[in-house]
C-alpha cells in the first residue's frame, strides 16, 4: 500500500472541499429553500453562513463559528466552536462577553 505524505493529504482535502463547494453553488435555486445569504442569526445577530444558521461568521474577523446547540435561543447558553482563518492565531476568535462559550 502506498504511503501518502501529509502534504498530499492536505491537497486531496482541499480538492474535495473545492469540488463540494462547486457542486453546492451550482445547485438549482429551488434546492436552496429560499436562503439568500444576507441573513442575520436571530440569537447572535451575526451573519449566517448556512441556511439553518448553524454556522455563522464572527463580525470584524474571518472566524467561522459552528453552533454546538443550534436550537438554543438564549445567548448566555449558546455554545459555539469558532475557528480562525489559517493566517490568524487561534486567539483571534475569542468570544465576546455574554456568550455561553
Amino acid at each position: 500500500m502506498p504511503v501518502i505524505n501529509p502534504l498530499s493529504r492536505s491537497v486531496v482535502r482541499a480538492t474535495i472541499a473545492a469540488l463540494a463547494a462547486l457542486i453546492i453553488n451550482t445547485a438549482p435555486a429551488s434546492a436552496q429553500s429560499g436562503f439568500v445569504g444576507n441573513v442575520d442569526d436571530p440569537v447572535t445577530g451575526w451573519r449566517c453562513v448556512t441556511p439553518f444558521c448553524d454556522t455563522i461568521r464572527m463580525p470584524r474577523t474571518d472566524c467561522l463559528c459552528q453552533k454546538l446547540n443550534p436550537t438554543e435561543k438564549s445567548l448566555s447558553r449558546l455554545r459555539l466552536k469558532c475557528v480562525p482563518p489559517r493566517r490568524d492565531p487561534q486567539n483571534a476568535c475569542a468570544l465576546p462577553r455574554g456568550f455561553g462559550g
